[in-house]
């Protein structure tokens, strides 16, 4: 089937009516409270679509269909630990932050610890997204470009990150949200059409769940085994709830959503309403794949050169329909600007708070909203720059290169905010002990461009990538823990009490 100018017409109108939401909500943001909170007033049900929107990417989006494809049904269930993770957000995390009043998570590690770690949270988080952005366009893009050769890359990534930019900084947090509720609802229905289409297509003499138990994709051969380190269903529970610690604990993403409600209570309503939300995800993700598979299987033939990543959008652009095939497009470029949106609006209140701001005994609050808005642009900006360089020179292992990257910055991270909400008698001495451990364990198993190669008979250790988080927290909150036992200090800090 040929791509259809009608298709591109679809994704215009999509794109047409996001920026048109960030020009409506430019009108509403007056102070840094509305362009980075939403004043507090965006309903549960909408924060619940945004948090479960900026988590599901369009390298999700892609990436786990393409692995339920090849490996069966264990590789979507990743959501069941999020769950758990959920769950424990709602009912420690969200009343903890919500009671700090704090503009960035950060801005907690200052007052728990010392100045220094809120300067290097922030600059992490900042760091991480700029890297994460830059991928998140390029993958889907690269990915695209084998299933619509006739498309230049470098235009796509220059209008779709273009485009993330305006609306996020015209409409701030309020146009973020909103643009995310409406991108979720696109992103639910493309995957019922993907999976939809690749069933009914079938011959009819296929029973859709005999064959795909047939081929082990139902039940995988060790799916029940107790052994954490393969593709179990106990390792993906565990490695999706601990990969998943960063993002609900100590990355300002998320973080920043449990302040855009208008009580805690609803805070903690669009935690448990992302619940319903990660079981759709299950679904999708599994129908995806499974329909993938059972099309390429009995109804048509898949190329060689067509693998990974560009399965799905060789499926869409080549046998869904007109019209239908633009909208699944559309759905994954509202992955994609989902998480950009979020990410761009997280870092600029983390640049104008966290980085500018202590250089001023005052700050004007429309000082701080112009430096946030002027903040969007210039990380969309390297973003896009980076997005261009990874065009340029290849795709490589960049999916691993970016697992690599959210362990080294993110594992440390989020120990520190585990050692400081839990471990009550830690002081900065003891939180400094564990996160420099937690640097070199995150360097030791990462092994960021071969630097632990200089280590006399270095061997990367073979960990479970799901369970790589569990090795880099833990070796930042176990050794803060031992430490603080070893003094005598009962002065009240600010952590949770058990």
């Amino acid at each position: 089937m040929n791509w259809h100018w009608i298709n591109w017409v679809v994704i215009f109108i999509y794109f047409l009516g996001i920026v048109g939401i960030g020009i409506y909500f430019s009108k509403k943001n007056e102070s840094t409270s509305d362009y980075f909170r939403g004043a507090g007033k965006i309903p549960a049900w909408v924060t619940a679509c945004s948090i479960y929107a900026t988590a599901l990417s369009s390298l999700s989006f892609m990436a786990i269909p393409a692995s339920v494809f090849n490996n069966g049904w264990i590789m979507g269930m990743a959501p069941l630990g999020i769950i758990l993770m959920v769950l424990w957000s709602a009912k420690t995390f969200v009343p903890f932050f919500r009671n700090l009043e704090v503009e960035t998570a950060y801005e907690y590690l200052e007052k728990r610890f010392d100045k220094k770690f809120r300067f290097i949270g922030s600059i992490t988080f900042i760091i991480f997204h700029i890297i994460r952005i830059a991928i998140i366009l390029y993958l889907p893009i690269l990915a695209l470009t084998v299933a619509l050769p006739q498309i230049n890359p470098m235009f796509l990534v220059g209008i779709v990150g273009f485009l993330c930019v305006a609306y996020t900084s015209l409409g701030g947090i309020k146009a973020v949200v909103w643009s995310d509720a409406i991108q979720t609802i696109v992103l639910l229905f493309g995957a019922a059409i993907i999976t939809i289409s690749g069933i009914v297509e079938l011959p009819t003499d296929i029973k859709v769940f005999e064959a795909l138990n047939k081929a082990d994709k139902i039940i995988t051969p060790d799916m029940f085994s107790l052994n954490l380190a393969g593709k179990t269903l106990i390792g993906i529970i565990i490695g999706g709830f601990l990969s998943s610690i960063y993002a609900y604990v100590g990355s300002q993403d998320i973080v920043q959503r449990y302040s855009t409600t208008k009580s805690v209570e609803e805070a903690k309503k669009s935690l448990y309403m992302n619940i319903p939300l990660l079981l759709t995800s299950i679904v999708i993700f599994i129908g995806m794949g499974s329909g993938l598979y059972l099309f390429f299987t009995y109804s048509q033939t898949l190329p060689e050169t067509v693998s990974g990543n560009a399965i799905l959008p060789y499926f869409v652009v080549n046998y869904i329909p007109t019209g239908l095939s633009g909208l699944v497009i559309a759905a994954i470029f509202a992955a994609t600007q989902s998480t950009v949106s979020s990410s761009l609006n997280s870092v600029a209140i983390c640049i104008a708070s966290d980085i500018v701001k202590p250089f001023y005994k005052i700050m004007d609050d429309k000082l701080e909203l112009k430096i946030g808005k002027y903040s969007s642009w210039i990380v969309g900006l390297l973003s896009s720059m980076l997005a261009f360089r990874f065009l340029k020179v290849g795709q490589g292992d960049i999916f691993l290169y970016f697992q690599s990257i959210t362990g080294l910055l993110g594992g440390p991270i989020a120990g520190l905010f585990l050692v400081g909400i839990f471990i009550e008698k830690a002081t900065s001495k003891e939180a400094w002990i564990g996160f420099l451990i937690s640097i070199f364990m995150a360097f030791y198993i990462g092994n960021p461009m071969g630097i632990m190669e200089i280590l006399p008979g270095y061997s990367k250790p073979q960990i479970f990538e799901f369970l790589i988080s569990l090795v880099i927290i833990g070796s930042c909150v176990v050794p803060s823990w031992v430490f603080s036992l070893l003094k005598k200090d009962n002065k009240k800090r600010l952590s949770v009490d058990f």
